[in-house]
């Protein structure tokens, strides 16, 4: 009996503690995805005075929190041999809602920025 007992109290103690990582969250959190075959050494979002570092070919970045931000914000991306501007298409005002989101950053056959946005669940 006090085995069980131990067990489930083991088990409750396990269960509470967890935490999801959107249980927190109070900001709009974006990383940025590097959908080409060479490595991004910056992506400096401009709006936000923001830099993501070394994110690597075909990986994601961290998640950085910011108090607002639009669907599409403007980007220099800086790689080893090239840099890249990529200002939005449509402006957009309002702010995205508290959450996770990802900008997939890819090139075109131009050797344009392929920006795509993407909801994280």
């Amino acid at each position: 009996m006090k085995r069980l007992l131990l067990v489930f109290a083991i088990f409750s103690a396990v269960l509470l503690s967890c935490t999801d990582r959107d249980d927190d969250v109070n900001k709009v959190n974006i990383r940025i995805k590097n959908d080409t075959d060479f490595n991004f050494s910056e992506v400096r979002v401009t709006e936000k005075d923001t830099i993501y570092d070394n994110v690597l070919a075909g990986e994601f970045s961290e998640y950085y929190a910011f108090d607002s931000a639009p669907e599409e914000m403007g980007l220099t991306i800086v790689s080893d041999s090239a840099t890249f501007e990529y200002t939005p298409r449509v402006l957009i005002i309002d702010s995205l809602p508290v959450g996770f989101y990802t900008y997939e950053l890819g090139l075109d056959d131009e050797n344009q920025i392929d920006f795509n946005f993407r909801i994280d669940y």
